[in-house]
């Protein structure tokens, strides 16, 4: 039997952590980015694929199922529970101690089930009290879909639905490796590591946007997936994933000339404008864009790595 259900109408089931981590290395996924993908932290995820917590609950796993693109049962340990057998309930955050429920349930469970509904409503509360205090903010990531290669592009991530009062985030951003980053704006609060971790700390009062440029190595046809994730204070261990497009590919046409019909249209040079004023520069090449819109066309030049402006 591979799903209990607790006190309080808890459903936990039982995984296969081995496989789990099978599957996540075969994608060449980090334990960050399944983290935020199932809003878990990252020392969870290896606490699963460790077994140090076999049982999860059930809507975790779904989410950890959906992230690793395989069903909910494929990553279902096949095992039968005894009648006496304790299941470990994991803690979604590091320094919190499991808990451990038996499949029996016992007459002063009913106990328990009252409190159960009392702390829901106190959880209740503090849900509307986070919902003030920053826990309901967004980030989406405006990345374009394709890019020419080792050209910069820009990246956007817009910080949205913030409450009235200033907060405090992180905001982390992991470029794929191969990503090489030219400039961010704010400046980052530490050097980017070895990791290819971008990460910000910043005071906010309200929508605010994060801008950085970054070139890819590769050829065309090759494609790059992004992530990242942001924590907001009073909220702190909820991370939440950046929304948005998070795939780029390499190709043969301007990361500005968005129906890659090798032209600008005025659509399109006014998007630029909109997104990109003086102060996010960041090394993105205006004068080439307004070229290019002004002219008939371009080409790309794949000796001399250049944007050949038809005329």
């Amino acid at each position: 039997m591979t799903e209990e259900i607790l006190p309080g109408g808890m459903i936990m089931v039982r995984i296969d952590g081995s496989k789990v981590k099978r599957l996540r290395e075969q994608q060449g996924l980090t334990q960050l980015y399944v983290a935020t993908a199932v809003q878990v932290t990252t020392d969870t995820i290896s606490r699963w694929e460790n077994k140090r917590y076999p049982s999860v609950k059930k809507e975790n796993c779904i989410r950890l199922a959906e992230t690793l693109g395989v069903s909910f049962e494929d990553i279902l340990e096949q095992h039968e529970l005894s009648d006496n057998e304790e299941v470990p309930i994991p803690a979604d955050t590091a320094g919190q101690k499991p808990i451990v429920a038996t499949k029996k349930l016992k007459p002063w469970h009913l106990l328990f089930l009252g409190l159960g509904l009392l702390v829901s409503a106190a959880g209740a509360g503090w849900y509307f009290f986070l919902q003030t205090n920053g826990s309901s903010i967004t980030a989406q990531r405006v990345l374009p879909r394709h890019c020419l290669p080792g050209q910069p592009f820009p990246v956007i991530i817009e910080v949205k639905d913030t409450p009235e009062k200033a907060i405090t985030l992180i905001l982390r951003e992991m470029l794929p490796s191969g990503a090489v980053l030219k400039k961010a704006s704010p400046a980052l609060s530490t050097p980017p590591q070895k990791s290819q971790e971008l990460k910000w700390l910043e005071k906010i009062d309200g929508p605010t946007r994060f801008v950085y440029t970054v070139t890819l190595k590769g050829k065309p046809g090759d494609t790059f997936k992004f992530s990242g994730n942001i924590a907001v204070s009073r909220d702190s261990e909820n991370l939440r994933a950046v929304l948005g497009n998070d795939t780029i590919q390499i190709g043969t046409f301007h990361w500005a000339d968005t129906d890659e019909d090798n032209t600008l249209s005025d659509k399109e040079m006014l998007a630029v404008h909109d997104h990109f004023n003086t102060a996010d520069k960041l090394d993105i090449d205006l004068d080439l864009i307004e070229k290019i819109w002004l002219g008939s066309g371009y080409r790309w030049n794949a000796k001399n790595s250049t944007c050949e402006i038809l005329p």
